[in-house]
């Protein structure tokens, strides 16, 4: 089960890189830019949802690749780790953000979970969708603070209940340094 993971974690790496490259041609052709970045991201209640077998109130780490097709829309993949807890090994988890808006922005992702335990079984978890918020802080050349905060939802068609039943317990905030090229 251990090579799966890390075979899904090289491919994911060489998407990534191939994804670099292509966006890297469309920067120098005049497109606003691409960013390679890393962070935490702090999960406050996220066991709340379905599909989640961490305890509340944990870090997990990512790294990340933005594209920028013209100043106001991103499209941002991350793919985030989360170290051991109780009888879970770790979790890895590819994430893909739709975003609008340049300084702040707001969008709607999706993300899957690889959850390995700690007895060697393992399974991919059901998708879940987010709804995102944030802010890109310039720090000067070409990179940036990225701080913002998701709330996490079972299906897309929750994403009414973000404004008619808004629950806390949803939240989940991150923060990551971006550097475009």
């Amino acid at each position: 089960m251990k090579q799966k993971c890390w075979m899904m974690v090289v491919l994911l790496v060489m998407c990534v890189l191939v994804f670099g490259r292509v966006c890297f041609a469309l920067r120098s052709s005049g497109n606003p830019g691409t960013a390679i970045g890393m962070g935490a991201h702090y999960h406050v209640a996220l066991s709340e949802l379905e599909g989640t077998e961490f305890d509340d109130n944990y870090l997990s780490y990512l790294v990340g690749l933005k594209f920028k097709p013209n100043n106001q829309w991103t499209i941002d993949a991350v793919l985030e780790y989360y170290p051991s807890g109780e009888d879970i090994s770790h979790i890895i988890s590819p994430r893909l953000s739709f975003l609008y808006g340049r300084g702040f922005y707001f969008g709607t992702g999706t993300e899957w979970r690889y959850v390995e335990l700690e007895s060697g079984e393992s399974n991919w978890n059901d998708q879940t969708y987010f709804v995102q918020a944030g802010f890109e802080m310039p720090l000067g050349g070409d990179n940036v603070l990225n701080l913002d905060a998701y709330y996490g939802l079972e299906s897309l068609s929750d994403v009414s209940d973000v404004i008619t039943d808004f629950d806390s317990d949803h939240l989940t905030f991150g923060i990551g340094f971006y550097h475009y090229f």
